[in-house]
């Protein structure tokens, strides 16, 4: 049975449409969470906190969940250095912090997430991240080839490899090239669902300023029919916890 999670990155402030009211309401019908990243950038860092907090949160089922979405810019663009991305990523965590918003689960914006970020993820209460697109053909500024497909805890040099860090990867879902996400369509996801069939977590995303309304509809519909169990990115990350600690532990007999 496969477990399902939908992520939504909530960019709408940025854009002339936002789609949560819509999303929401198909979401409640079903009976499905969602973990809703709010996206954080130095070039305005709470346009869309606040637009949540004002207009969304209270419509938000309590058993969905808020993570961040950090993108690495600032005014004179994409930030490689440490210490300024450590900066950005505990501003995005203060700003939704500020508004009753407590992060567990995180997405780097354009999925560039570096082995120097881990330590600061740990040190502000990540539990799950999902900015791992493995053999994805998006390569902005990070090349995800050769990444685990499986949920797995990353090595503190290199992100790809297995490692002992804290924070746990659920890599979003990923098939000849392309990444799950629904502005995608539909159709053209049916072969990466199948394909994804086997595994642990299928994490798929939306975003939240494009109408994905008919194919999130049809996306719920394709998975129940094949008993999925849908979840958030912190509870898969707790279920996954879970299951690995009783093998371990039937194995340790």
């Amino acid at each position: 049975m496969p477990n399902v999670v939908l992520t939504i990155d909530c960019e709408g402030a940025h854009h002339d449409r936002c789609y949560t009211s819509e999303y929401v309401k198909i979401l409640e019908s079903a009976f499905v969470p969602a973990t809703w990243l709010i996206h954080v950038s130095m070039k305005d860092p709470s346009a869309n906190t606040n637009l949540y907090y004002h207009e969304y949160v209270h419509k938000i089922p309590s058993w969905h969940e808020f993570g961040m979405k950090v993108n690495f810019e600032n005014e004179r663009g994409y930030v490689e250095d440490e210490k300024e991305r450590c900066n950005i990523m505990w501003i995005a965590k203060d700003t939704l912090k500020s508004h009753l918003m407590k992060a567990t689960s995180f997405r780097a914006g354009g999925f560039a997430l570096l082995p120097s970020d881990i330590k600061y993820l740990e040190d502000m209460g990540i539990i799950v991240d999902s900015s791992v697109v493995p053999d994805a053909e998006y390569k902005m500024f990070v090349d995800w080839t050769g990444a685990p497909h499986e949920p797995y805890h990353s090595d503190t040099a290199d992100l790809k490899k297995e490692g002992n860090n804290k924070v746990l990867h659920v890599p979003v879902a990923t098939h000849n090239g392309m990444h799950g996400y629904l502005h995608h369509g539909f159709d053209a996801l049916v072969p990466l669902f199948e394909a994804n069939m086997h595994r642990e977590v299928i994490c798929l995303g939306l975003r939240d300023y494009h109408d994905s309304c008919d194919d999130l509809q049809k996306t719920i519909q394709y998975f129940r029919g094949k008993g999925a169990h849908f979840t958030t990115l912190t509870q898969a990350a707790s279920e996954h916890y879970e299951h690995h600690a009783a093998l371990a532990a039937a194995q340790a007999k």
